[in-house]
């Protein structure tokens, strides 16, 4: 009676096995001898089954199984290698290349030697050794107005037996509001009368035989003296120009022919007389009901008017 399994190889007979066996053989189970076996037989006399069917060393399922087998877990895959692309450098590129240009700068400027700065130069104050005269200082600055205080006490008196007239609140002052309604175009008077530095007006009236008069005293702000006689002209035609006696830079305005007021259609006839003091204008008018103004007796009144304030 044969003792050899079935199917086992012949003692001396090539194996079929794998030309390069793997590099970590699977623990192998050990078979239990049988009974019938001599003790001192030879160690081929029986077959030795494998734990595991044999596979190809070629296989990659029979290489993952000894690999899980020999760590005893499962390991992760290998992760790619990460490839810079174009924009990466190109970024790259961009950051190192201040930084690098700034470190390089800096090391040639620090390498150089330092430049001395210039000394401080002020020019030397110097003072005229020759006394300052005070009165030709004075000359030399703004001057100050040439008529100031009340107005009113400038004004000639009212011929007596004659009747007083009021424009404004009675008080001899006139606001530049008052002086433009007694002109046809209010709105355009007193426009133009703040435009040109109006400061203050006082005013002496009276009236006698249907002839009114009125004398007006008007100040301006010293930078517009120069056009405020410009304003104060009568807006009239048909009129004969003359002089004040003794003041060549005035004007005396008589018309010869009657007008009619703005808001009636009774006629007068209308006379003027002007002329400027420093910041003070003087301003004379008249008007008379019947007859054309008396040239003399205007002269007369522009006169002693402007003798108060020359």
């Amino acid at each position: 009676m044969s003792t050899e399994s079935t199917g086992a190889a012949e003692p001396g007979a090539d194996a079929a096995v794998p030309s390069e066996p793997p590099t970590t053989a699977p623990p192998v189970a050990p078979v239990p001898v049988p009974a019938d076996v001599p003790a001192d037989a030879p160690a081929d006399a029986f077959p030795v089954s494998p734990a595991f069917p044999e596979a190809p060393s070629d296989s990659p399922e029979a290489f993952g199984q000894v690999e899980l087998l020999a760590g005893g877990e499962e390991q992760e895959p290998a992760r790619k290698k990460r490839k810079f692309g174009a924009t990466a450098l190109f970024l790259t590129a961009v950051v190192a290349g201040p930084v690098i240009g700034g470190v390089v700068g800096y090391g040639i400027q620090a390498s150089r030697p330092a430049t001395p700065l210039p000394k401080l130069a002020a020019p030397k104050l110097h003072y005229s050794a020759e006394r300052i005269d005070a009165k030709a200082l004075a000359a030399s600055g703004p001057q100050p107005l040439n008529i100031d205080g009340d107005l009113r006490d400038l004004l000639i008196k009212r011929p007596d037996n004659t009747t007083a007239e009021t424009d404004g609140d009675g008080d001899g002052w006139l606001t530049a509001a008052d002086i433009a309604e007694t002109y046809g175009d209010s709105s355009w008077e007193i426009n133009d009368l703040l435009a040109n530095g109006f400061r203050r007006a006082a005013q002496v009236s009276w009236s006698s035989n249907d002839v009114k008069y009125r004398v007006n005293l008007i100040q301006y702000m010293p930078e517009n003296v120069n056009r405020a006689p410009g304003s104060m002209l009568p807006r009239h035609s048909n009129v004969d120009l003359s002089k004040i006696p003794g003041n060549e830079d005035s004007l005396v305005m008589v018309a010869n022919k009657p007008e009619k007021y703005a808001r009636s259609s009774q006629q007068y006839y209308w006379a003027g007389a002007m002329a400027r003091k420093g910041t003070l204008l003087m301003s004379i008018e008249v008007f008379s009901k019947n007859n054309q103004v008396d040239r003399s007796q205007l002269e007369d009144i522009a006169k002693r008017q402007w003798e108060r304030i020359a």
